[in-house]
């Protein structure tokens, strides 16, 4: 099998001079090979590049945040001779959050990697684009577009970026009325202040809107929290880090399905996947099982 470091120089650089060091010695006398991106898009065209090679298995190791995450994911998705693990040297890494026996120490020991654990993983698709973690529409896609901006500012990262982002968010509307669509149930037109489709756990920095997702159960958790006032902001806010905000109907529909549909009338808005801001007009979100197989690290070699 090919080893192939996919890294984002411009992600973790403290983190990454010790996983070069790391490298070296683990694959000492073997063949690797580094790839480091250039510019956005990089990774998906580098994971492209293998995913076409059938002829070899290829061990992808992605070193970056989420967002480069999504890009590989995008580039490799359906390639069952390709392999991934993720070296989480981002500022967010949401995604290794879903796996709450795994620290991100252990991700980083590349020891544990010898024989690893190989887990099928299921994928969102969107209007073409697969999203690995969560998709969502509402007042937290502005947050995550704020967020995006001042991450550029703010060394620190974790969620203090999305804080400041909730901060600008509140000058816009916190709601809009649509028609969703979840498999064959049709339901009645409502105003929603998020809507989350996730295959992974948490999102926006440790938010975690459908707390009974999982990766590879071949459905989709879908959690609509309906339209919130800015005075109720904070206190669901605190509630949505937890999770806790499904013990409230009142507040939070959660479900799940494999297709759901969301009527815009045709009119463009934000949709958020895996962090990245994307325009989009009634977009249809579908999940697709066993799209990807991630090779987890081994805590009891």
């Amino acid at each position: 099998m090919k080893d192939v470091f996919i890294i984002n120089p411009y992600s973790g650089k403290k983190e990454q001079y010790a996983l070069m060091q790391q490298i070296k010695e683990t694959f000492q006398g073997k063949r690797i090979i580094i790839e480091k991106t250039k510019n956005p898009g990089h990774a998906q065209f580098i994971a492209q590049k293998y995913a076409l090679k059938t002829e070899e298995e290829v061990h992808l190791f992605v070193c970056g945040g989420d967002g480069t995450l999504h890009e590989v994911v995008n580039g490799m998705a359906g390639a069952k001779h390709v392999y991934l693990s993720v070296l989480p040297t981002g500022t967010g890494n949401d995604f290794i959050k879903s796996f709450p026996a795994l620290t991100a120490q252990d991700f980083f020991n590349l020891s544990e990697y010898d024989n690893p654990v190989e887990m099928e993983c299921d994928l969102l698709k969107v209007n073409g684009e697969y999203v690995l973690n969560t998709a969502s529409i509402g007042f937290d896609v502005h947050v995550a577009d704020y967020a995006n901006k001042y991450k550029k500012y703010i060394p620190a990262g974790g969620i203090i970026p999305y804080y400041m982002g909730m901060l600008a968010s509140l000058r816009k509307p916190l709601g809009n009325t649509y028609r969703i669509q979840i498999d064959e149930d049709h339901l009645p037109e409502e105003k929603y202040s998020f809507l989350v489709f996730a295959n992974g756990q948490y999102y926006g920095g440790g938010y975690r809107p459908c707390p009974n997702a999982l990766l590879n159960d071949g459905m989709m958790d879908i959690c609509l929290i309906k339209d919130v006032k800015r005075t109720q902001i904070v206190s669901m806010a605190k509630l949505y880090e937890k999770g806790e905000h499904v013990q409230y109907p009142e507040l939070a529909m959660v479900s799940q399905g494999t297709t759901c549909h969301v009527d815009t009338e045709n009119k463009e808005i934000l949709m958020n996947l895996d962090g990245e801001v994307r325009p989009v007009k009634n977009p249809t979100i579908e999940i697709v099982p066993k799209a990807i197989r991630l090779l987890l690290p081994n805590k009891t070699e």
